[in-house]
């Protein structure tokens, strides 16, 4: 039997949740108009699912960032405290989040990386570097494009997760997928 080890240390989780703290409560308020309290335990519900994942084993493959995963905890933590009273919400950009099976599709990697090419027809090569090559992108950008071209989320709720505008969302994931495409154009000839 093996036994899986911890992505991250209790450390590196604490700090995460230090970080994310503020930010996830003011996504929850505004997204869901749940009070103070209720976003404060949504929170603390979503980090024990995520403690408890990283003690399986279940965060060593996860394909997005780590605040990316944890928001998709939060916001499915909210749809259920909505549910147990009663409440409902409507979403312009509601999305189903099951980020440790996700996938990119196929057109919104053509669409993210901007290819007619006709040498990549490999669509199975193409989604692996994609998703090694925004691993590999500093924040902001990973999350952004994660969650613009993954998960389906619109510029607004973008910004809205991560307390922005939604000019400087735009021009930041702008400035992320020119990051994108550089990295792309440097490995695809030797990838292809």
């Amino acid at each position: 039997m093996t036994i899986a080890l911890p992505t991250y240390s209790e450390r590196e989780l604490n700090n995460f949740a230090k970080e994310e703290w503020d930010k996830t409560l003011a996504f929850l308020h505004r997204q869901f108009g749940l009070s103070e309290e209720e976003c404060k335990d949504i929170f603390q519900e979503s980090f024990i699912v995520l403690h408890s994942n990283n003690l399986s084993g279940k965060l060593e493959n996860m394909t997005s960032s780590l605040s990316t995963y944890f928001f998709g905890i939060c916001r499915n933590k909210a749809y259920e405290a909505l549910r147990k009273t009663g409440r409902h919400i409507h979403l312009e950009d509601e999305v189903s989040l099951d980020i440790l099976n996700a996938e990119i599709q196929a057109d919104k990697v053509d669409a993210l990386l901007s290819l007619e090419d006709e040498n990549f027809s490999f669509v199975e090569r193409k989604e692996a570097l994609a998703r090694q090559i925004i691993r590999e992108l500093p924040t902001p950008c990973k999350e952004l494009l994660w969650g613009f071209f993954r998960d389906g989320f619109s510029i607004k709720t973008l910004a809205d997760m991560y307390n922005k505008t939604e000019g400087y969302v735009k021009v930041t994931k702008h400035r992320c997928q020119n990051k994108f495409r550089i990295r792309f154009n440097e490995l695809k000839d030797q990838l292809f």
